[in-house]
């Protein structure tokens, strides 16, 4: 019988996925989720409360000798990262050294001709670090992208994005307003400090979803 799991902060369709053993697009595009696909339209950006439907496992028989000891690898599809550098002109920062630490693993790497890092995690990883030289660090969270048309979704996108620095609650503020209208302002756009429809385009287009 399918489970029905209710999002939390931090999760995602692919770590939903991994945490019952599927791949992500299985869960994804299970008819029980078309709902939730039509409203989300993204599987990696979810709202606490949406609730994902699981389908069950199918079992699998493969035929081996039984005087013989075996090993079953489960496959796990890594969540694929990326992040881009830039200066507040949105000039690509290239050819920057850069390394990734998550838990026990470190990755390390140059920045593309365009600034971008793009690396792969396993999808129950969260957190980690990324490390630039002259002890210039960010860390970030896996899944916490809220959906743009919410609140909470501009204001992570902000903060993603270097202008925001305050909580993502889901409330108004002054320091809010301020981020917006600094965006604003950097792209040309009508300066209101609010979080109008087309503050939500621009972040979810800059942002990358």
């Amino acid at each position: 019988m399918a489970k029905q799991h209710t999002a939390n902060g931090g999760d995602s369709v692919e770590s939903i996925a991994y945490e019952h053993g599927h791949f992500w697009e299985t869960v994804w595009n299970d008819g029980a989720n078309s709902k939730l696909r039509a409203e989300r339209k993204d599987h990696n950006i979810l709202e606490e409360g949406d609730v994902v439907s699981v389908p069950d496992l199918r079992q699998k028989e493969v035929a081996k000798p039984v005087d013989q000891r075996h090993r079953f690898r489960r496959k796990g599809v890594p969540s694929k990262i990326e992040v881009r550098l830039t200066e507040h002109d949105d000039e690509p920062r290239v050819g920057v050294n850069y390394s990734v630490k998550m838990g026990k693993r470190t990755v390390s790497g140059t920045t593309d001709g365009d600034g971008w890092i793009r690396f792969a995690v396993m999808p129950d990883v969260r957190k980690g670090v990324i490390s630039l030289p002259d002890d210039e660090s960010y860390g970030f969270e896996v899944g916490t992208v809220r959906p743009a048309t919410l609140l909470k979704g501009v204001q992570g996108r902000l903060r993603n994005l270097g202008y925001f620095k305050g909580a993502l609650d889901g409330m108004e503020s002054e320091e809010l307003a301020e981020a917006i209208r600094w965006y604003q302002r950097d792209r040309k756009m009508a300066v209101t400090g609010e979080a109008d429809a087309a503050v939500m385009d621009a972040l979810e287009s800059a942002h990358g979803s």
